[in-house]
């Protein structure tokens, strides 16, 4: 791994690429708001810090949680958990962007250990959080969490037995590295996704002083924001990965 800039980003470019991409994190936020657990801030951000670098990335991140206080109010808890998540975000695939493109070509054992060791413990985390009934949230909604619960298992499970598959078809020759590239990604923005809420569930109470009990309820009541957002973050960036990034490299080499 390689972890610079994109030398190809002139500083004009990087102003102007920096403020374009926080027009369409802000709007797609502002756009998607009112769908709780629904988003497509991830994606963007994690397709633009590929292709631009950590530095680039972390600027544009800073200057995200800035200006979303404008539209969505100054809200301190939001205001930190943004300042260190989403630089965090950029450091994170700023890093994996400079991957070069022969590592998913071979397909080196601990990548592959890697991404298994992630997606297992995003199913195992799931399987369990479903079967042990640890989560004590309302009856009302304890169904849409169970099922949510099962989707995020599954899909983890599938993607782990693809990635699999994947890495024994690359020993035999086929062309599978863009796959495994998406699979890889797919699995640290999902990771980063449920550390974002519970980096939240530590900074809330922390700076609240909440007792203990008060804490384990906004712990329990985060799943319902944290489920339907890993969904949306697999669903996502294994879809538009690749197309994003396609076309925020050909915008580069202008």
């Amino acid at each position: 791994m390689m972890v610079g800039e994109n030398k190809k980003l002139t500083p004009s470019k990087r102003v102007a690429y920096t403020a374009v991409m926080c027009a369409l994190l802000i709007g797609g936020q502002l756009a998607l708001s009112a769908v709780s657990g629904v988003e497509i801030v991830t994606v963007l951000m994690v397709c633009f810090c590929c292709v631009s670098g950590v530095r680039t990335g972390a600027v544009c991140a800073v200057a995200f949680t800035l200006l979303r206080c404008f539209l969505f109010g100054f809200h301190p808890t939001a205001f930190i958990l943004y300042l260190i998540y989403f630089p965090s975000l950029a450091l994170v695939f700023g890093g994996m962007g400079h991957i070069k493109k022969q590592v998913y070509e071979s397909c080196p054992p601990l990548l592959t250990a890697v991404v298994c060791t992630a997606l297992i413990l995003i199913a195992g985390a799931s399987l369990f959080c479903n079967l042990s009934g640890v989560i004590k949230i309302s009856a009302v909604y304890k169904n849409f969490v169970n099922v949510l619960l099962w989707i995020i298992f599954a899909i983890s499970a599938a993607l782990c037995a693809v990635f699999c598959v994947l890495t024994v078809l690359k020993k035999k020759g086929a062309n599978t590295a863009g796959l495994i590239e998406i699979i890889t990604v797919t699995a640290a923005a999902c990771l980063c996704t449920v550390c974002f809420t519970l980096l939240d569930d530590i900074i809330s109470p922390l700076f609240y002083g909440w007792s203990k009990q008060t804490a384990l309820t906004y712990f329990y009541a985060s799943f319902l924001a944290m489920l339907p957002q890993t969904v949306c973050t697999a669903v996502t960036v294994s879809t538009m990965y690749l197309p994003l990034t396609s076309v925020m490299k050909k915008a580069v080499s202008l």
